[in-house]
């Protein structure tokens, strides 16, 4: 640690003082070397606090129990309270897969959607889209599927999912989603406080027989052990929908109201 050929050249003082020089570098290293692991600790703890939180993304979607489950979500629009909609979310642990069948207000199917739930996340496997014709019949069009990921348990930047399919009214289109995490707050919906992982959700309507096409945005919000709570919707004609969760039903009170 010490340079003794070069203090042995000098006086005793020399020698006592090089000694000092020496000893006030050794502290001075030591002191360097214990920054160095501090700081070497906190990136550590900073690496593993994230990959935590992006393990915890899986614990703010649509949970799944140890058996079959049926639970309807009664969602409201903030903005304009006539807008309700009702998601009937079953859960199957034996397939592993999450359904949902969107209603309107008045009860009618105009979307089903089922994931199959992986070690990744969650990926859509069947979409299919309702349109209302002038008669009020139902006209069902199914979805075939381009790319798959909802949601993802680990915060990977963009992600999305994308379904082409026929439309009785504008032709073949390709419906597109393209997720990103935003952040973690903590909204009141009326009154109750939820914690939650919010998304910007970039929406694509492609027609793929002429060069038209519908973009819109939103923000989604994510509850632990509920799933979506909240979405605000902006359109590009300065429309707004902010769909916020007011109630989860059971099968059958859904059933009662005539669902």
């Amino acid at each position: 640690m010490f340079n003794w050929v070069y203090c042995q050249t000098k006086s005793s003082c020399d020698l006592i003082l090089c000694y000092s020089y020496t000893k006030q570098f050794a502290i001075r290293l030591a002191k360097t070397l214990r920054m160095i692991k501090n700081i070497q600790f906190l990136i550590l703890t900073f690496i593993i606090s994230c990959c935590s939180a992006q393990e915890d993304l899986k614990e703010y979607y649509y949970p799944i129990g140890q058996e079959k489950e049926v639970k309807v979500y009664k969602y409201v629009d903030k903005i304009k309270p006539e807008n309700i909609e009702y998601w009937k979310v079953t859960t199957n642990p034996k397939t592993n897969t999450i359904l949902t069948e969107s209603f309107t207000r008045d009860f009618r199917l105009y979307n089903v959607f089922k994931e199959q739930l992986n070690t990744n996340g969650a990926e859509i496997i069947r979409y299919t889209d309702y349109e209302q014709n002038d008669e009020g019949q139902n006209i069902r069009m199914e979805g075939t599927v381009v790319d798959k990921d909802v949601y993802q348990w680990k915060d990977n930047g963009k992600y999305k999912y994308s379904v082409k399919y026929r439309s009785p009214k504008y032709g073949y289109e390709q419906f597109i989603k393209v997720r990103t995490k935003n952040s973690f707050e903590n909204i009141t919906i009326k009154g109750t406080e939820f914690h939650t992982v919010k998304f910007m959700d970039a929406y694509e309507i492609k027609s793929l027989e002429n060069e038209q096409n519908y973009e819109f945005y939103q923000f989604t919000y994510y509850s632990k052990d509920i799933g979506m709570v909240k979405y605000q919707r902006y359109h590009p004609d300065g429309t707004t929908i902010e769909l916020e969760l007011e109630q989860i039903l059971s099968k059958a009170e859904f059933e009662q109201l005539g669902g």
